[in-house]
């Protein structure tokens, strides 16, 4: 142990120990070779003294040369200080104080496009420039560029970093410039009072001590600093998140074990259930509450059913407050704590509302998804989100809390509208655009058993699309979605915007389809997919049977803005920071773009339109 402490303790002292031995070392060398040198010197800068520029055309010259020499001093081994303090003697107070600020300036900027350019593409392709620019400019303080602007080596070094990092440009020239113009008059000070003097061997003399006094004074600010702060403490634990996607027929048959192996698995004694159920649902399927009662009763010894399935409102109508506030009422009444279980058995809308209400009731309920819908099963009711709509916004209030378990019963399907089964495919669509190329090749083959959901295909569709969707949430890094990357969400920016449009007249898979087919367009009058990939895309959705042009897309406003376009603001809004928008770059790749060009984006809303007919507006061509 003790010779640990004794190997930081040197570790630590290293570096300084290892700076102020080459100071001294530096100071010596430098004295030593004024006390061998000193009338050599002194002879030289007699004979320098004769050549003064007397003409303005010398002047300028001579400026231009030394303000040339500054400049390049982040290229070239030049002494800074001399050629300011030079520049001072030979050009007066006013002059040299304008050649050291533009030729520091011009330094400063030179270093910054050299790191931001030709440094940093060399560091990213030798594997050196790994973090985020976030991070880096964090790393590269403003303090430091101010500090380090009279430092030798260091100055040059901090701007070449600053490019690296991707300091931001505006915040660079401003303190840039600030920092040079405060250096340049200490330099003028100092050259003036010893040109005054007469004595330009102490002037030179200065010009290299100089530095080492920067060096000395930044070297002390940072000991003090870090004398004077207080070590932060820092939390790091891994919370490990482990739930099964069960895929079963006749979910509340007594004979089948999946539903009863879930609820009992991590709990000892009887078990406490709450049903929150669709009321569209029930009211499809008025066998299911006889079901589930009958299902109960047969597992009475182990599981204890509160009260009959409560409903909840189906569709977006389930996702605002009011509905909120009665599943907590309802949780409350019913005496639930956090080792009872909540079913909640619908589509996303509802697996959402009553997902948010379990993670914040006691700070989080055990959970398990039952969807009820293909876009449930295969894509929201895997995931880990859940919200509610608010203010206008979809989805804007909302928690990320994964479920125990998830159970996807096919024949749950069986009792939805055929549009309701189509709409839900969209998402196997777009996880095969951005994931799968060979999935998409089955979706093309299969396009005609899928439109009529004839079930084997259906299934195998439903199953891969969750498969990937799950592979993606796992294992892409970001479950809960710190960063702005979304590939997920495909074709989503503009699918949002039309279900507020359409007053949710437009199911989220539709919404979802024009969206995809809008991006493809777009991706491909960027020249990012081509036109067979893009008629590919297309034609599958129409295969399908989805209406890739409602009239929502023909909405203006009273500035004759496109309607659907103002949804890439709230998307960037949604997002929380930069935009990123997935596109296609191929089928089964994508590529995130942070920019949209709005012309080239109404263009692929006009090709939408006119497919069909090209002589159609894009008004008459959403009307067919």
């Amino acid at each position: 142990m003790k010779r640990s402490h004794g190997y930081r303790a040197f570790s630590q002292w290293a570096p300084a120990g290892h700076f102020w031995i080459s100071l001294l070392c530096f100071s010596g060398l430098v004295i030593a070779s004024f006390l061998l040198f000193e009338q050599q010197i002194q002879d030289f800068l007699t004979h320098l003294n004769l050549y003064l520029p007397s003409t303005p055309t010398q002047k300028l010259n001579l400026a231009l040369l030394l303000i040339a020499l500054l400049a390049l001093d982040v290229v070239l081994p030049v002494p800074s200080s001399m050629v300011a303090l030079l520049a001072v003697a030979m050009l007066g107070g006013v002059g040299g104080y304008l050649v050291i600020f533009m030729g520091l300036c011009l330094g400063a900027g030179l270093g910054y496009a050299l790191g931001a350019g030709y440094f940093r593409l060399l560091s990213g392709r030798l594997g050196l420039h790994q973090r985020q620019p976030g991070q880096l400019a964090y790393k590269l303080g403003t303090l430091s560029l101010i500090c380090l602007r009279g430092v030798p080596v260091l100055a040059e070094t901090s701007v070449v970093a600053a490019g690296m990092q991707r300091y931001p440009l505006r915040a660079f020239l401003w303190v840039t410039t600030l920092a040079n113009a405060g250096l340049a008059l200490a330099y003028s000070a100092i050259g003036i009072y010893l040109v005054e003097q007469n004595v330009l061997l102490v002037t030179l003399l200065a010009s290299m001590v100089l530095p080492g006094l920067f060096i000395a004074g930044y070297s002390l600010f940072k000991t003090l600093r870090k004398q004077n702060a207080e070590p932060p403490l820092h939390g790091r634990f891994k919370v490990n998140y482990d739930y099964p996607v069960v895929f079963t027929d006749h979910l509340f048959e007594p004979s089948n074990p999946c539903l009863y192996r879930q609820l009992t698995a991590q709990h000892r004694g009887p078990v406490t259930v709450l049903v929150f159920a669709d009321e569209q649902l029930l009211q499809s399927a008025p066998h299911l509450l006889n079901q589930i009662d009958a299902y109960f009763a047969a597992h009475a010894a182990d599981l204890q059913l509160q009260a009959a399935p409560i409903a909840v409102p189906a569709g977006e109508l389930s996702k605002n407050s009011q509905v909120l506030q009665q599943l907590y009422t309802d949780m409350l009444q019913h005496g639930l704590d956090r080792h009872c279980y909540v079913l909640a058995l619908g589509g996303g809308a509802v697996l959402d509302a009553v997902g948010y209400a379990c993670a914040t009731f006691h700070r989080g309920i055990r959970l398990i998804r039952i969807p009820s819908t293909v876009l449930a099963q295969n894509d929201a009711g895997i995931g880990v989100k859940n919200g509610i709509n608010a203010f206008g916004q979809k989805n804007l209030l909302g928690a990320f809390y994964p479920a125990t378990a998830v159970i996807n019963d096919f024949q749950l399907l069986t009792s939805l509208t055929r549009r309701d089964q189509i709409a839900g495919l969209a998402e196997a669509v777009k996880v095969a655009l951005i994931k799968d190329q060979a999935f998409f090749q089955w979706m093309e083959q299969q396009a005609d058993a899928l439109a009529h959901f004839d079930h084997s295909a259906s299934r195998y569709a439903i199953r891969r699309c969750a498969e990937l969707h799950l592979a993606h949430i796992t294992g892409a890094g970001d479950p809960f979605e710190r960063g702005n990357g979304r590939p997920l969400d495909y074709g989503h920016w503009a699918a949002h915007k039309l279900e507020n449009l359409s007053q949710h007249r437009l199911r989220h898979g539709e919404a979802v389809a024009v969206g995809m087919a809008l991006d493809g367009l777009y991706a491909n009058a960027l020249g990012l997919l081509s036109d067979a990939d893009t008629e590919r895309v297309l034609n599958l959705l129409l295969k399908l049977g989805f209406n890739l042009c409602p009239p929502e897309l023909t909405l203006k406003d009273a500035q004759g803005r496109s309607l659907v376009l103002l949804g890439l603001e709230e998307f960037r809004q949604h997002l929380g920071g930069q935009l990123s928008i997935p596109m296609l770059s191929r089928i089964g790749e994508s590529v995130d773009l942070h920019e949209i060009d709005a012309a080239r984006m109404e263009q692929a809303l006009q090709r939408l339109a006119t497919r069909i007919d090209p002589a159609l507006t894009l008004s008459e061509g959403c009307a067919q």
